[in-house]
């Protein structure tokens, strides 16, 4: 690389200089525009369901049923109980939480740019590959803790990357990156692996200032340690890990492939299991305009090992270790342990650090017309993508139905003066009654789940939350009862399958039936009385 090159890298630049100001502002524009556009499209699913059932607990209730999941910290929950107590618990309030958390990733990624020495068109670029991506996108409309875990992730990186780069160890940048790396930690577990990359680049590059580094360590292990009590304190016999993640399966390389989609496919995103995880034309797409570029600079990188620059050389090492550390670390470790961590929701700890390697690729690319392809095809992908997702309705997904269906079942039982009973036989579909249910005042509808029916399956990837009593778990169908209704979703309706055909043998005969019928899929609710 040229030495003219190195001290464009080295200049000081202004944010936003210039004409660039108008085109950063209207990637600002869009950033914000595409996580507020169908933001309450859709109804809360299981995971978000959980968020708000564990911040309805009072303090106490609400660490004891948060550590009793096990695989989520509780940061997340307790904000978003402040942020109910503030504004309630309409789904727009909701699920502003985390739209506005990922708005807020802009400025420690601005800031991290900056660090990075970005010229300006580079840094509305980097942010406007943030801006459309459908990843990053889907988990901004999500009432979980991942953009959180990504705004957290971001400032924990930038405050790495200027001790780093510091000649001195200052006191206080020791202490605020320890505040951050603890909040980050009790965000997500992933955080923890963030702070294993920054231990392994101060290894490679950086030893003189590991011992300061480690103290910081020490201090967050100890300080985690009320919430590794709080975990084993309330851990139930039987119910560990396995009930977690024992459903995931190790990741092999169509699941590298599915990431890598992830990452660079604009504005739309998977949904739903019940998708295509990614269709060949976008994985083409992507290899074309994402990965080939940057396997060119990898290829440059490894052979001249940027002797020319050691602070362009800084940049591209650390910015590759937090690209594909995560990915590469979840992959293995995936492997060695006894249950299969692989997820690509909490790998989104790579994507902010991915934008900008993508951008310094891009830069370096030669001859000068690739670039200008790039960026061509790069235009008409990204505008292709905006239409399809302006023009396309939003998809009505199946676990939705029961919020629909529920009311109906009240108002249709309203004149009852007993209790009335609900048997579901997925964890899925029982919780998401409930919720339904448990938002009426008064509500004399009772939700209980049968398991084990003959004929029937059940997503093991739900299941209802430990330490809850509310839903009433069954082996069999009560017997003595005359009157109860059944929740179940099916290809089609059909009386000679369970669990219609099983209430027959009983002696039940179906009374008032309701539907509602979504990806390809049908959601009943039907009356059982006794012959």
């Amino acid at each position: 690389m040229s030495e003219a090159y190195s001290d464009k890298m080295r200049a000081e630049r202004p944010l936003v200089p210039g004409l660039t100001i108008v085109s950063f502002a209207m990637v600002v524009a869009l950033f914000i525009a595409v996580r507020c556009w169908n933001l309450t499209a859709s109804c809360l699913w299981f995971d978000e369901i959980f968020s708000v059932h564990a911040a309805r607990h009072a303090w106490t209730d609400m660490l004891r049923f948060v550590a009793a999941d096990i695989i989520h910290p509780p940061l997340f929950y307790a904000l978003l109980k402040v942020w109910i107590a503030i504004g309630g618990e309409s789904l727009l309030w909701l699920r502003l939480f985390p739209a506005l958390t990922s708005m807020a990733t802009m400025f420690p990624f601005l800031l991290l740019c900056r660090e990075f020495r970005l010229r300006p068109w580079e840094m509305n670029l980097a942010l406007l590959l943030l801006a459309v991506n459908g990843y990053l996108i889907k988990y901004a409309q999500e009432v979980r803790m991942y953009s959180l875990l990504l705004f957290l992730s971001l400032c924990s990186l930038l405050l790495f990357v200027r001790l780093f780069r510091s000649d001195d160890t200052s006191r206080k940048q020791l202490i605020t990156l320890c505040i951050v790396n603890l909040l980050l930690v009790y965000t997500h577990y992933a955080g923890w692996l963030v702070i294993a990359l920054q231990l392994i680049a101060l290894l490679l590059w950086r030893r003189v200032k590991l011992g300061a580094f480690l103290i910081t360590v020490a201090a967050l292990l100890l300080a985690y340690i009320p919430w590794l009590y709080e975990i084993a304190a309330g851990r139930e016999s039987g119910k560990g890990l396995s009930q977690n993640i024992g459903w995931v399966t190790r990741p092999h390389a169509g699941d590298l492939a599915q990431y890598f989609t992830l990452l660079n496919r604009p504005f739309l995103s998977i949904q739903s299991s019940a998708s295509a995880l990614y269709d060949p034309l976008t994985l083409c797409l992507a290899v074309l305009v994402f990965g080939i570029p940057l396997m060119i600079f990898a290829l440059r990188v490894t052979r001249s090992g940027l002797n020319e620059d050691g602070e362009l050389a800084i940049i591209v090492r650390l910015l590759f270790l937090f690209s594909l550390g995560p990915v590469l670390s979840v992959f293995l470790v995936s492997w060695l342990l006894p249950y299969s961590i692989w997820g690509t929701r909490h790998l989104i700890i790579a994507a902010a650090p991915y934008s900008i390697l993508f951008v310094l690729a891009l830069r370096t690319l030669r001859p000068y017309w690739t670039r200008v392809a790039l960026f061509f095809i790069l235009g008409c992908w990204f505008l292709l993508a905006g239409l399809i997702l302006l023009i396309s309705r939003p998809p009505v997904f199946i676990w939705c139905a029961w919020g629909e269906l529920a009311p109906q079942v009240m108002n249709y039982e309203s004149s009852s003066s007993q209790v009335v009973d609900i048997y579901a036989f997925e964890d899925l579909v029982t919780y998401h009654l409930w919720f339904a249910l448990n938002a009426a005042p008064n509500s004399r509808i009772r939700v209980n789940v049968v398991k084990n029916v003959p004929g029937l399956t059940e997503d093991r990837a739900y299941f209802l939350p430990r330490r809850f009593t509310d839903i009433a778990v069954w082996n069999q169908f009560p017997s003595s009862q005359d009157h109860f209704w059944v929740a179940f979703r099916a290809a089609e309706w059909d009386e000679t399958r369970p669990p219609l055909n099983e209430l027959e043998k009983m002696g039940y005969r179906v009374g008032k039936v309701i539907s509602k019928k979504t990806q390809g899929q049908q959601a009943f609710l039907v009356q059982i009385l006794r012959n």
